[in-house]
C-alpha cells in the first residue's frame, strides 16, 4: 500500500541531503550588455503518482542572467501533455510580460520579443495558429493569451532540443550529468577561489 507520508519523508531527506552538500553554492550575477528575455519552460505530464497532476518549471534569462524561475504542481488535471505543457507556456509568457513591464519602469524597455523555448511541437503549433482544435477547451484563454502576445511582437515560441532544455532541471529526474550541466547553464556555482592574504 502506498503511504503518502513515507515518500514526503524520503523526498524531503534527498532534499536535506543535497542541500547540506550545495551550501556554498549560489546563484551567480554577471555583468552583460544583452538585453534580451529569454525563458524554458517544461511540464512532466502527470508526474504526480497520487493525483496524476503535472508539474511546471520555467527559468527566464535577462541576457546571461537568471531572473526568474518556477517549479509548481499545476492545480488542474489535463488530458494530454500538449496540455499541460501549454499550460507551463502561459505562466512563463505571464511572468516575462511582467519582467517586461518592471524593466519599462525602469527605463530599460525590451525592444525585442521574448523568446520561450518549449520541446512541444504542438505547443509551438498552437501558438501562432489562429485554428483552435476541439480538444484544447480546457486551455481556451491560456490559448488566447499566448496567441495575442505573439501577434502583438513581444512573444515567440520556438523549440528547443532536448539535450539543451534547461527547464527539465525543474520537472524531471536527471542523470547527473545533465544535472550538473543544467545547474551549471542557470550559474548555480561555488564562489571563485580566494586567494589568501599575505600578511
Amino acid at each position: 500500500m502506498h503511504d503518502p507520508r513515507v515518500e514526503y519523508m524520503n523526498t524531503l531527506k534527498r532534499i536535506i541531503r543535497y542541500i547540506q552538500g550545495t551550501l556554498d553554492y549560489g546563484l551567480h550575477l554577471y555583468p552583460s550588455s544583452t538585453s534580451t528575455l529569454v525563458s524554458y519552460t517544461d511540464a512532466d505530464w502527470g508526474g504526480c503518482s497520487d493525483t496524476r497532476r503535472s508539474t511546471s518549471g520555467y527559468c527566464i534569462f535577462l541576457g546571461n542572467n537568471l531572473v526568474s524561475w518556477s517549479a509548481k504542481r499545476q492545480s488542474t488535471l489535463f488530458r494530454s501533455s500538449a496540455e499541460a505543457e501549454y499550460r507551463g507556456v502561459a505562466n512563463v509568457v505571464s511572468e516575462s510580460c511582467w519582467l517586461r513591464n518592471l524593466l519599462l519602469e525602469l527605463h530599460c524597455p525590451i525592444q525585442k520579443a521574448t523568446l520561450v523555448y518549449c520541446d512541444n511541437v504542438s505547443v509551438i503549433y498552437l501558438s501562432g495558429n489562429p485554428v483552435q482544435h476541439q480538444r484544447t477547451t480546457h486551455i481556451e484563454m491560456d490559448i488566447h493569451f499566448v496567441r495575442e502576445k505573439v501577434a502583438r511582437g513581444q512573444v515567440r515560441v520556438c523549440h528547443v532540443p532536448s539535450g539543451y532544455h534547461i527547464a527539465y532541471i525543474f520537472t524531471k529526474g536527471l542523470p547527473s550529468v545533465f544535472f550538473e550541466y543544467f545547474k551549471d547553464s542557470l550559474s548555480i556555482r561555488r564562489p571563485p577561489a580566494m586567494t589568501a592574504r599575505v600578511c
